[in-house]
């Protein structure tokens, strides 16, 4: 049992190593169409180069389907504030799950102490990513009513839209300005409005925001008074704000009720296959064990669903 944990653990350390250091970087991307171009002799050499490169292109966005990171994963990620991008997190992630195990393998030689010492290394990133990304975005909601009458002030004063989110971008604190000044660099690189709109409330997955962003490229197509729509918007998000407050105070018991029920059963049983890996062998090796853990899982995660379905209060 413990060859094969050290052997598969082996592998998958390696293929990740491999694709960390091996992938070609975007200056040597560059070079090799530089060299391409001026290998060619004439303007329909070029012409033909540049078809065969949208060809390649657009087959090769089709192959990206099964790549290791997806967008919607960077986009994830990316909300949450982690100066990682998603490759360097999957490659992290995969390290905190597999050196400790090959490390304790080695060292000790105990499967299950190796195990959940992995399972906590596993289980450690996506709950931090998890934990940044929800603060991150309380704070973006703050921020965004306060951003709204800014924004306001500046269309009043005669400012264009896009002045008004630059203004946001320069003026106003991290994560609001952060994401107007990625929507802002989008625009200046050529892509339309509406788009680097729409990437921002792809990125952010807000409510409040998808519902400006809606707004205001309605109020584009069909004419209006951007300022009277904004200040209206501002006032809708604010009452949302609010409500969500009290929300969240009058569940803030069941919360923790249910985070208390769903995780400590769970730290108790990762305590016990590190600490004392003899007492926990019980579980796995006898059939009464194989039960009571099937059992336990089951129960756990429908008192752990049951209390997440009161709590959630749609708004």
């Amino acid at each position: 049992m413990i060859g094969y944990l050290l052997a598969l653990s082996g592998a998958a350390t390696i293929y990740f190593l491999v694709l960390l250091f091996v992938p070609v970087s975007g200056k040597d991307i560059v070079k090799e169409r530089v060299e391409k171009y001026l290998a060619t002799k004439g303007i329909d050499d070029i012409q033909d180069q540049v078809i065969k490169e949208k060809i390649e292109k657009t087959k090769l966005n089709k192959s990206k389907k099964g790549k290791i990171v997806s967008k919607e994963f960077a986009d994830y990620l990316a909300m949450s504030g982690i100066k990682l991008n998603a490759s360097e997190f999957v490659y992290a992630w995969a390290g905190a799950t597999f050196i400790p195990l090959i490390l304790i393998l080695m060292l000790d030689g105990n499967a299950i102490t190796a195990s959940g010492i992995a399972i906590i290394g596993f289980a450690i990133p996506p709950f931090w990513v998890q934990k940044e990304r929800k603060k991150r975005q309380q704070e973006f909601n703050k921020q965004l009513g306060e951003s709204l009458v800014i924004m306001n002030n500046c269309i009043k004063a005669g400012f264009s839209f896009q002045q008004a989110m630059e203004s946001i971008a320069s003026d106003m604190a991290p994560p609001i300005s952060t994401e107007f000044a990625k929507t802002i660099r989008e625009m200046h690189y050529g892509v339309n409005q509406k788009d680097a709109l729409n990437h921002m409330v792809e990125r952010v997955k807000n409510q409040d925001l998808d519902l400006l962003v809606s707004a205001i490229l309605t109020s584009a197509q069909v004419g209006g008074n951007l300022s009277d729509i904004l200040e209206i918007i501002a006032g809708t998000l604010r009452d949302r704000i609010r409500i969500k407050q009290e929300v969240r105070v009058l569940t803030a018991q069941g919360r923790v009720s249910g985070i208390v029920i769903g995780l400590l059963p769970v730290f108790i049983l990762l305590a016990l296959m590190v600490i004392n890996p003899e007492y926990f062998a019980l579980l796995v090796t006898t059939k009464t064990g194989k039960i009571m853990l099937a059992v336990s899982a089951v129960m756990e995660a429908i008192g752990f669903s049951v209390i997440n379905k009161i709590v959630d209060i749609e708004y």
